[in-house]
């Protein structure tokens, strides 16, 4: 029943965080951050995956997610897609095992810590949760933070530590104060 309640109200905040991502190509040696390459064979397959993700087909999403890994496996938005499509679908050990690979891949890569946060959590791993939320919303290189912010809430009210969500649900709405999910989940816990 949690995997089942986290499941819906994390899986939009990160599909459209996903979608915010960028190829850019290559790693920032400086960061760590995933650039995601526009040269890997991967790619194609990864955005149709996200495409068919977004229609909520995901019997297409996970055929182009798992050629995306079969033509190039160390490309991490393509562990990482392959991941949400197998936690989508209650494939949990697969999607760990993917989770895994893709923060191999990327260890500081705030789009992954997001994704990989929301599945620990689902988990009921909150400790290793709050730490993901806490990188991706803390990164410089995080386009949207406040997304992991409100995660990060839903996960800690999910969890009855009521104080921390009014807290991480805060620093969402500083974040970004028209953030619509932060106000439900603030309004929610007062």
């Amino acid at each position: 029943m949690m995997r089942k309640i986290l499941h819906h109200s994390l899986w939009l905040p990160l599909l459209l965080m996903l979608a915010a991502c960028e190829t850019t190509g290559g790693r920032d040696p400086a960061t760590n951050m995933i650039q995601y390459s526009s040269n890997s064979p991967a790619v194609a397959y990864v955005d149709l995956a996200k495409a068919y993700m977004k229609q909520g087909k995901m019997a297409n999403a996970l055929e182009n997610a798992t050629e995306a890994v079969r033509v190039d496996r160390n490309h991490a938005e393509a562990q990482l897609v392959l991941a949400l499509i197998y936690q989508n679908m209650n494939n949990f050990n697969l999607a760990a095992k993917h989770y895994s690979l893709a923060k191999k891949l990327a260890p500081n890569d705030p789009m992954v810590a997001n994704a990989y946060g929301a599945f620990l959590c689902a988990e009921q791993r909150y400790a290793e949760a709050d730490s993901e939320f806490n990188m991706a919303a803390a990164s410089v290189m995080n386009p949207s933070p406040w997304v992991a912010s409100t995660n990060a809430g839903l996960c800690q009210e999910s969890s009855g530590r009521y104080a921390l969500a009014k807290s991480s649900m805060r620093q969402a709405l500083q974040q970004n104060p028209n953030y619509e999910p932060a106000k439900k989940g603030l309004a929610r816990l007062k």
